[in-house]
């Protein structure tokens, strides 16, 4: 392990990013916000209605507004590109699939799976770093690569108290895995180490929906660590990768020493790497019957620790998360025949701030979105495209990041559990 472990922070001095991006480089990697059907990038606003004039499929205690039972997936592509470096990463991946099920008009059940956090990262040193052993100078160059993420699957529930306030609960199971490439190239070489991490843990999240006016509508949410995110961490003993192919196998040459030759050290348990707990508002205006303004603010704090042996691209991570969100939606009028008047637009600014745990610095990020969605079928199926640009702004020695996503999902409303008429 010293080779690898005592030359892998030369990475850090000089080096290309690239798979998702430079937030996918701290941490567990690049935490997803507000992922859904109605939701562009990093999402806008999550607790205000944007799927429909009362009903946000990201918050339980509008659910029940729900006609028919949903069935929604999304789908996105993202882009990031790095200034000042020849770098354009593009990826693609489930953004939301989920069911929900009114009941009574006055409950909801609720089930969905959602990207949590991204870990696609790969760095490689830029220079080429000289080293004497036996008195022969090595050419050194240093890489590290890790690929996976956490999945969260999301129970939700609701219930009406009254006419103009309801309640929602919502559970999230946390899972998932990454690996870890730790790799020394010399003069034709290379000598790799590989890590597994698997992660669990489960969050809760309470929500209030309140009508205070006819027009006025305030939402608020808290979420709190259950259980925190543990990872059991297994690490492989070094290999050279003889035929290159970056794993440990029988390949032509085989790998040394041969892969049934060795065995991974004891698993390592982490326990408190991550317990977020997060505070949230919002606020919508209805403008006219099919207009509203939205106000949303969030506040994320990771009390969790990273512990030392736990292999990290980068030595730090976001402790502090803020977030400011304003939109402007148009809904669709179900009962019109003309085709714009089907047609539902959204548009919104997004402001955020990612304060980091070791150095205190901060990461700022503005950005914008453009939504579209058009209902067909009487029971309100909706097809919608959303589109985001973002820019962050990374303390020195990193460069601005500009991130792009392009998102289309789709809804299907029909009517279940209804019991069939007696002949």
């Amino acid at each position: 392990m010293w080779p690898i472990k005592q030359f892998i922070p030369l990475i850090l001095c000089s080096s290309l990013l690239v798979g998702q991006g430079t937030m996918n480089a701290f941490g567990l990697g690049h935490f997803y916000e507000n992922q859904g059907i109605t939701s562009a990038g990093n999402g806008l606003n999550d607790l205000v209605p944007t799927f429909q004039s009362n009903v946000s499929l990201s918050n339980p205690s509008t659910w029940h507004h729900l006609k028919f039972t949903h069935l929604f997936l999304s789908y996105s592509g993202d882009e990031n590109s790095i200034s000042d470096l020849p770098l354009l990463n593009r990826y693609s991946g489930l953004a939301h699939a989920g069911w929900i099920v009114p009941i009574k008009s006055k409950g909801s059940f609720g089930l969905a799976l959602v990207p949590y956090a991204d870990q696609r990262i790969t760095l490689t040193d830029t220079d080429t770093t000289p080293f004497i052993a036996f008195d022969d100078t090595l050419n050194l160059v240093n890489s590290f690569d890790r690929s996976g993420g956490i999945m969260a699957f999301k129970v939700g529930t609701s219930y009406l108290i009254r006419e103009n306030l309801s309640v929602g609960l919502s559970v999230d199971m946390l899972f998932g895995s990454s690996r870890q490439n730790e790799s020394i190239f010399f003069d034709g070489s290379s000598i790799i180490q590989t890590s597994r991490t698997r992660y669990s843990g489960v969050l809760g999240e309470v929500f209030i929906s309140l009508a205070l006016q006819e027009k006025i509508n305030l939402f608020a949410s808290v979420k709190q660590t259950i259980r925190s995110l543990n990872g059991l961490y297994t690490e492989k003993y070094l290999f050279d990768d003889a035929n290159g192919n970056g794993f440990h196998d029988y390949g032509s040459p085989s790998d040394f020493p041969l892969p049934d030759s060795v065995s991974a050290k004891d698993e390592i348990r982490f326990t408190g790497i991550h317990k977020p707990e997060q505070y949230s508002l919002g606020l919508q205006s209805n403008l006219n019957k099919k207009t509203s303004i939205s106000f949303e603010l969030r506040s994320i704090k990771d009390k969790g620790k990273l512990p030392d042996p736990m292999t990290l691209p980068i030595n730090d991570w976001i402790r502090h998360s803020n977030d400011i969100n304003l939109s402007l939606t148009r809904f669709p009028n179900d009962l019109s025949l003309d085709l714009v008047d089907k047609l539902s637009f959204r548009t919104g600014l997004a402001f955020k701030t990612h304060t980091l745990a070791q150095t205190k610095t901060i990461i700022r990020e503005i950005g914008g979105s453009l939504g579209l969605g058009f209902k067909f079928r009487v029971a309100g199926n909706q097809i919608d495209l959303n589109y985001y640009l973002g820019k962050r702004k990374f303390p020195d020695p990193f460069n601005t990041e500009f991130v792009q996503q392009l998102q289309i999902g789709i809804s299907l409303a029909d009517l279940w559990f209804v019991k069939r008429r007696q002949k």
